[in-house]
């Protein structure tokens, strides 16, 4: 009697064991495709993307931005500071977003931060035609030598190309020259669309015959209005130092209009 009892149980469970297999199994084998179960099927070009989940791959899987090592310019108590940025997603881009610079000192001391905005357009990187977007701060009283910069960034929202407008502006006639302890690079905007450009940043960078940067600015212009030309002047400190180093005809200029 007792043997036909452990004989009844152990049959049970061996049926329970089995019940659970075949679920498990049917489960995994069996069900329906959708467009959030992590796995590429029911031809999804990309995990739980593409064309028949209604979203595409690129957009699922956007990339953060990238930059480079900020590099720095420092003269008397005020710091100059630039960086690389690269969006390597092809058909989105950001119209607004905001970053921030944390500038440490000895033993990872905080001596500032400096807020700001700018936008970047689909596929701006380094390598792309115009390059890498560049991001200038210029001009910044600083007390105590710095020997790092943290970037990061927030107000990320990206956008489709499709909601980016062609927006064009030509630099003319940009020279180099130097006013008692300040190089000045000048030269004039042109407007080449028919509407009004808001504002527009002229970031330009002092350098030397081999192309290294010596020193960085920046300046603003608000409201081109359609064709406009208008002119420009960027003051430059640098260290004693490198003045010699200076090359007069290798100055450049980024040149952004801000929506």
């Amino acid at each position: 009697m007792r043997f036909l009892k452990q004989f009844l149980f152990g049959g049970v469970l061996i049926l329970i064991i089995a019940a659970v297999t075949v679920w498990i199994y049917r489960g995994s084998i069996f069900t329906t495709p959708t467009c959030f179960d992590g796995i590429q099927n029911q031809g999804e070009e990309g995990i739980d993307c593409g064309t028949v989940c209604s979203i595409s791959c690129e957009q699922k899987y956007l990339k953060e931005l990238s930059y480079s090592t900020p590099i720095i310019y420092k003269f008397s108590d005020f710091v100059s500071v630039y960086f690389d940025l690269d969006n390597f997603n092809e058909n989105f881009g950001l119209k607004n977003f905001k970053y921030k610079l944390d500038f440490y000192g000895f033993a990872d001391k905080l001596l500032k931060s400096v807020e700001g905005e700018s936008f970047i357009y689909p596929g701006q990187n380094k390598d792309s035609e115009g390059g890498s977007k560049k991001i200038v701060e210029a001009g910044l009283r600083i007390i105590g030598d710095v020997k790092s910069v943290k970037v990061s960034f927030s107000n990320i929202d990206w956008r489709s190309s499709s909601e980016f407008r062609s927006i064009k502006l030509e630099n003319q006639n940009m020279k180099t020259g130097k006013d008692g302890d300040f190089f000045v690079i000048s030269g004039t905007i042109k407007n080449l669309v028919n509407f009004t450009i808001p504002q527009a940043v002229i970031n330009t960078f002092l350098r030397s015959a081999s192309g290294e940067v010596l020193g960085v600015s920046k300046t603003e212009l608000s409201q081109l209005l359609p064709f406009e030309e208008r002119g420009y002047k960027v003051y430059i400190q640098i260290d004693k130092g490198f003045e010699p180093d200076v090359n007069f005809a290798s100055s450049t200029a980024s040149i952004y209009p801000i929506y």
